[in-house]
């Protein structure tokens, strides 16, 4: 599969878009407002027994919430109780989740350094992605980076439970050198030992730490993770172009023809449009429905004028597996989360039924955000969960 990243301004605003196979998968604006990832002091506010959580004041704007169940190790900055949150307590916390709509953002302990080639974390635990498959290669990764935490981790465990660091792997690690892997882990505990200790001798309601959210980083995350056959980006702006230049050399071009507009030549208004449209066509003749409500998201496929004469399993299994890749891309295109119902063409046998389900999570792969595939129940509705992070999106965002 090949990708190209399309960086333009669209209705004065700066805007980078994910094309993979000429389909539009994401569009984002290359300055990033969110939250997520972000390092606070925060204070106790509130406490709610029913729950289990807390509800936390980091000078974000609003309350952040905080759950006791999911975070059992917390980093103290000043508090009465070691065993237990307590109104006024304050702590050391992340951004894991973005406000949206009426919820609140989300905060947690487990606080989470990302780099290229590793993701710093306080788990004392060393994993690897599933995707480097080649077992003397996990090994060695994985040994590597424990020898290094185990070293790092018994000066500081005696003094500073807290301080016990752990990481994941990422897949761009596999081709590394271990020089540079090291390199990186040492930089990050670095850094981590720098919030942690800045956040000791800080106020309450402080922003400590702030990731890089420039589209450089996004764009080198996703070189990094090398799931394309190949990956180019284009631009006509010529100071990103200046910017981006320096880390992605003959990999970005910059577009000057002054006849016609960049985001004419991707067609991408129109892919907009019909990327958030209410309905949407597929080449078959069938369509898709996208209904969002308060609880959920319903997604119905159509036969529309797909189906001519007798109906037959391989037309409606020809219309699900189009649809299946309409929905997965339409999902990332408008960020869609928590649970997703889908509503596909009815089928009479099991391994159509099958085939479809395969093709749809191999679609669902692709996914920057986890999506989990739950179930089909009895009544042939499709069961999907995707993480929520930050707010859906809509064309207005864009145009």
């Amino acid at each position: 599969m090949d990708a190209t990243f399309v960086i333009t301004e669209i209705n004065s605003k700066k805007t980078g878009f994910l094309l993979e196979d000429n389909s539009l998968v994401r569009a984002c604006s290359l300055y990033n407002e969110s939250l997520i990832g972000n390092v606070y002091t925060a204070k106790v506010v509130n406490y709610v027994p029913s729950i289990n959580a807390a509800f936390l004041d980091a000078g974000t704007g609003d309350y952040l919430y905080y759950s006791l169940n999911d975070n059992t190790s917390h980093l103290f900055t000043q508090h009465g109780n070691k065993d237990k949150v307590c109104m006024g307590d304050e702590l050391l916390v992340q951004i894991s989740k973005d406000p949206i709509k009426t919820k609140k953002g989300v905060a947690t302990s487990d606080i989470e350094l990302n780099g290229k080639y590793i993701i710093l974390n306080r788990s004392n635990d060393v994993g690897i992605s599933h995707k480097i498959s080649d077992v003397e290669t996990r090994n060695n990764l994985k040994s590597k980076v424990q020898a290094a935490l185990d070293e790092y981790n018994a000066r500081y465990k005696a003094e500073d439970k807290d301080m016990c660091l752990g990481a994941i792997i990422r897949t761009s690690a596999e081709f590394v050198s271990d020089d540079e892997l090291l390199f990186e882990l040492n930089t990050l505990v670095h850094t981590m030992n720098g919030i942690i200790d800045l956040a000791k001798h800080s106020v309450v309601k402080k922003l400590i730490y702030s990731p890089d959210r420039s589209i450089k980083s996004e764009l080198v995350d996703i070189r990094n993770k090398k799931k394309y056959d190949s990956f180019n980006i284009i631009t006509d702006l010529e100071d990103e172009y200046n910017l981006l230049s320096v880390d992605f050399g003959s990999d970005i071009k910059l577009y000057n023809d002054d006849m016609v507009s960049l985001h004419k030549v991707y067609n991408l208004e129109d892919k907009l449009q019909k990327g958030f449209d209410r309905f949407v066509y597929l080449k078959s003749g069938g369509s898709i429905i996208v209904e969002p409500t308060e609880a959920l998201t319903v997604i119905d496929v159509n036969t529309g004028k797909a189906i001519k004469g007798k109906n037959t399993e391989n037309s409606f299994l020809k219309i699900n597996k189009e649809a299946a890749e309409t929905i997965a891309r339409i999902i990332r295109l408008r960020n869609i989360s928590g649970i997703i119902i889908i509503d596909f063409i009815s089928m009479k046998k099991a391994e159509s039924i099958k085939e479809l389900i395969d093709h749809l999570k191999r679609q669902l792969e692709k996914d920057e955000v986890r999506v989990t595939y739950v179930d089909m129940t009895p009544l042939g509705l499709v069961e999907l969960t995707r993480k929520k992070e930050a707010k859906p999106l809509s064309v207005q965002d864009f145009l």
